[in-house]
């Protein structure tokens, strides 16, 4: 019985195969022909589409919603473009307490915008620093900077994202 079924389903097979060489083989043409004088233009039409909607979706600005839950003051708060010396303004200037959150804007010319990279840097009244996170683009989110009990990462940061 098994022989049989085995025999039916190589037969099977094999004329399966050779339907779809022959299918192929004569349509193949055609489709390609007719592909290419159709598509070709709408190809291009639709890539420089693509290229213009790139060029316009690349953010400059970016809008930062800071929570800190570190369990004590922040003393310290920056978010500066990553590799820069330049931290720039302290957020946290006369201390951001346990609770309180921030609102950050961040606003960049077109040419630094793509592929632009900051780093969130903080400092607690304990003397904790951190800036592990050197990889935030330009973009809208919230979060919230953690305690340093290791145990509330969420992630290999500090930082929690809030939805």
């Amino acid at each position: 019985m098994k022989k049989l079924l085995a025999l039916c389903l190589g037969a099977l097979l094999l004329v399966g195969c050779s339907s779809n060489t022959t299918t192929t083989e004569t349509t193949a043409p055609a489709t390609s022909e007719a592909t290419t004088e159709t598509t070709a233009p709408a190809t291009t039409e639709a890539a420089e589409e693509t290229t213009e909607a790139t060029e316009e979706a690349i953010a400059t600005t970016g809008k930062y919603v800071i929570t800190n839950t570190t369990g004590e003051t922040v003393t310290e708060l920056y978010i500066y473009q990553t590799g820069s010396d330049d931290k720039g303004t302290n957020y946290a200037e006369g201390g951001l307490a346990d609770g309180e959150e921030v609102t950050i804007e961040v606003e960049v010319s077109e040419d630094e915008a793509e592929g632009y990279a900051q780093t969130i840097e903080y400092v607690t009244e304990s003397g904790r620093k951190e800036n592990g996170f050197q990889t935030l683009h330009l973009e809208e989110a919230s979060m919230s900077l953690l305690p340093a009990d290791a145990d509330t990462y969420t992630s290999a940061t500090p930082f929690s994202w809030n939805h």
